[in-house]
Formats: structure tokens, C-alpha cells, sequence
């Protein structure tokens, strides 16, 4: 284990962030101050881009293009738990992508709790998608999300599945650490694997799942990825952390993707914490940030 790791973990237990995630998410949302919360999108310049806000069902969208035009595109779906508007750091984190990848990037500020509930936002998703399927081929777009971000994406599949429009799925998922309710040999599990993650717990997952349906009965297929509705999928880079209790759906929800003739490149890091692909923090999770910008690249 790199000096980086072990002091993140010792941070972890000083501030013990999976007991704060694990409040009842009326908490969270005071804690996150979620009520209150407005996108912050920062002013982003380069030579090889362009940047520009668009609006789609009242809610913004950063549009980070190609000055050479280009063909593919990647949306990124930041987690969270519909609690907070992606970071600046995030959205600044996505010119490096644009570039390595060559890929357009678009990044939804998706509306949030308690004003709006998940239904709301996939329904702002998919008018996105649809909107974009204007401009992008749907073989050509990737969706690329975090935690809940790639719950999202998986739920927004089974939503346009279940559409009497049936949009085309589009060409690519990259989803790292993907939310999903727990079947009870699944819940074991992830009661032992609340020993090792430093973020998330058992009791984390059923209240952010709570939360974001804000009193609404979720269908099976959007609470359980692993019983999500994916025809369409074509290809798939799925990865959980080892340590994390989001791991214990991992094998389902690959097995799920797969009955649908998805192929899938299931990782599991070893040791690892929570959504590491997506957030390199030490040198342990950086390869897989690596092989996220591969799988990605055109």
C-alpha cells in the first residue's frame, strides 16, 4: 500500500465520512446544504475547445467541444446522491478527457432533492439524450458516470427500454461503482464489507436509495441493477472497488448486462475504496483512471 493510501485511510478515520454518509438523508441534504445549492460552472478555456452552457428542462449543460469537429461523445453523470451539482473541479477535470479521449464532453447539472426526485431527473436525462442524439450517433456516444451517476446511467437504459419511443441505447457504459438495491445473500455481504469501505455502508445505500425516490415506489428495475432492462447494450466497462459494500452486487449486476448480450469487462480492485476509478486519489486507483480514458479514446 503506497504512504498516500495509508494516510487517506488514516483521514477516513478521523473524520469518519462513512458514518456522516450513513445519517438519514434529511440530514445529508442540511449537511450538504442541497436546498440551497446552485450549479457552479467555472469559466474554462484551451486552445483545441469550446465551451458552452445549454439548457435542457431548465437545468444546465456544459457542452465541452472540438474546435475540430468531432464525431463521438461522452456524457458524465457525477454521483452524489442527487444531494450536490458537480464540483469545478470536475467539470475543469473533463478538458484532459476531452482531449486524451477525443471525444465531445457533456456534463449535466441534473436537478437535485428535495425540490425533485429521481423520476425528475431521468426525466431531464433522457430529453438530453434525445436532444443530443441530433448531433451524435448513438454508436458514438458513451455515458460515463460515478456511484450514483453510474446508477443513472443504468437506470436511464432500462427507462428508455421501458419509453414507447425506444431511443437507441447508445455505443459505450463506463460505470464505476454503480448504486443497486441488494438481494439477501448480496446484503450479507456488503454487512461484512462495511468493515473496509471508508465511504459507503449498508445503511448509506438504503437511505441516499430513499432520498433520491423522495416517497416514491421505485419499479424493481430501478432500484435493482441487477434486475435492470437492458436490451441494447453492446458494451460495457463495469468496476467496484474490493472493499467497498457496492461490490456485493458486482457479479449480478455484470451477469444482468450480459443475459442481454452485453459484453462486459467486469474490474473489481482489490483493496480498493469506493467509485476509485473515477476519483484517482492514490496511486493504487490511477491505472484504472487510465484504462476509464482507453476504454473511452477513439
Amino acid at each position: 500500500m503506497s504512504v498516500k493510501y495509508e494516510l487517506l485511510k488514516a483521514a477516513f478515520r478521523i473524520v469518519p465520512f462513512q458514518k456522516i454518509m450513513a445519517k438519514p438523508y434529511d440530514q445529508l441534504m442540511k449537511i450538504f446544504k442541497t436546498a440551497d445549492a446552485k450549479p457552479s460552472i467555472p469559466a474554462l478555456s484551451d486552445p483545441e475547445l469550446t465551451f458552452e452552457t445549454i439548457t435542457v428542462d431548465r437545468s444546465p449543460v456544459l457542452m465541452i467541444r472540438h474546435k475540430v469537429p468531432a464525431e463521438h461523445l461522452c456524457i458524465y453523470l457525477v454521483g452524489g446522491g442527487m444531494l450536490k451539482y458537480p464540483k469545478p473541479f470536475q467539470a475543469k477535470g473533463l478538458v484532459g478527457m476531452a482531449k486524451e479521449t477525443g471525444r465531445d464532453f457533456a456534463l449535466p447539472y441534473f436537478p437535485l432533492c428535495p425540490q425533485n426526485n429521481l423520476f425528475d431527473t431521468l426525466d431531464m436525462l433522457y430529453d438530453m439524450y434525445r436532444l443530443l442524439l441530433k448531433a451524435y450517433r448513438p454508436e458514438n456516444i458513451a455515458f460515463l458516470g460515478g456511484s450514483s451517476g453510474a446508477f443513472m446511467a443504468l437506470c436511464l437504459v432500462s427507462y428508455i427500454n421501458r419509453d414507447k419511443e425506444k431511443l437507441t441505447i447508445p455505443g459505450k457504459l463506463c460505470l464505476c461503482s454503480p448504486g443497486s438495491a441488494l438481494e439477501a445473500e448480496e446484503r450479507k455481504a456488503a454487512e461484512r464489507l462495511n468493515r473496509t469501505d471508508l465511504i459507503m455502508s449498508t445503511a448509506a445505500l438504503d437511505n441516499i436509495f430513499a432520498g433520491m425516490a423522495g416517497g416514491q415506489e421505485l419499479p424493481e428495475y430501478l432500484r435493482y441493477m441487477q434486475r435492470g432492462i437492458y436490451t441494447g447494450v453492446k458494451d460495457v466497462y463495469l468496476t467496484y472497488g474490493g472493499d467497498e459494500v457496492f461490490s456485493a452486487a458486482a457479479e449480478s449486476t455484470a451477469a444482468r448486462l450480459r443475459s442481454y448480450g452485453a459484453a462486459v469487462e467486469l474490474e473489481i480492485g482489490r483493496g480498493l475504496y469506493h467509485a476509485y476509478a473515477a476519483l484517482p486519489l492514490v496511486p493504487e486507483a490511477k491505472p484504472a483512471y487510465q484504462r476509464v480514458n482507453h476504454y473511452l479514446r477513439v
